[in-house]
């Protein structure tokens, strides 16, 4: 009876290690910039049927916001070369794509600038907050909105002082509402030279 229990135990065990949840548990993959030149030769449609990116006849899929569908369309089409800078993601199921941030229109020089590399120094002029209260976000003395994860917020408050000098290196957005703002990948306050890594 005990060795059947010590079984069936070590199934259940195994079961769980092996399970899709404790797939997905795995860490994510960094993004890596990259460039890509290619021809588009189809539209990316999103569940609701916007266009939320395009495929080069290289293979590459190329993705953006949804919200910017229309600009993009107006600016390249199927046929049409461009360049496309951007980051390489690989998805939750292994998918591989590009993560568009500028996208050339190689023929007329066109580009449209979804996401603008940004390397900035400035002061801290405020916090942002987010509806629990947490700090969400940093206001910098150049009007730039600066979002950070809620979770970072207890290292936000006692590595970033209101007042403190810093240094964000992340990439200029603008929201489905108009909203723009900097998402960071390092935020270094020059005063005491400690560098937050935002995941």
């Amino acid at each position: 009876m005990r060795s059947t229990l010590i079984i069936i135990g070590v199934a259940i065990l195994s079961a769980l290690m092996w399970s899709p949840s404790a797939a997905r548990a795995q860490p994510g993959r960094v993004d890596t910039p990259v460039t890509v030149t290619g021809t588009v030769t189809a539209w990316k449609y999103a569940p609701r049927g916007e266009v939320d990116g395009f495929y080069l006849d290289n293979g590459a899929e190329v993705r953006f916001p949804k919200h910017w569908g229309a600009i993009v369309m107006q600016s390249i089409s199927v046929g049409t070369v461009v360049r496309v800078d951007g980051r390489q993601h690989t998805g939750r199921r292994g998918d591989v794509h590009i993560k568009a941030q500028v996208i050339t229109n190689v023929n007329t020089n066109v580009q449209v600038v979804i996401e603008a590399v940004v390397d900035i120094e400035a002061q801290i002029t405020a916090y942002m907050y987010s509806r629990s209260g947490r700090i969400d976000g940093l206001i910098l003395s150049t009007g730039d909105e600066v979002r950070t994860p809620p979770h970072l917020a207890n290292t936000i408050a006692n590595a970033l002082p209101i007042g403190a000098s810093v240094r964000v290196v992340g990439v200029r957005k603008t929201g489905k509402y108009g909203d723009v703002h900097i998402k960071p990948d390092t935020i270094t306050n020059l005063d005491t030279g400690v560098v937050i890594v935002i995941p």
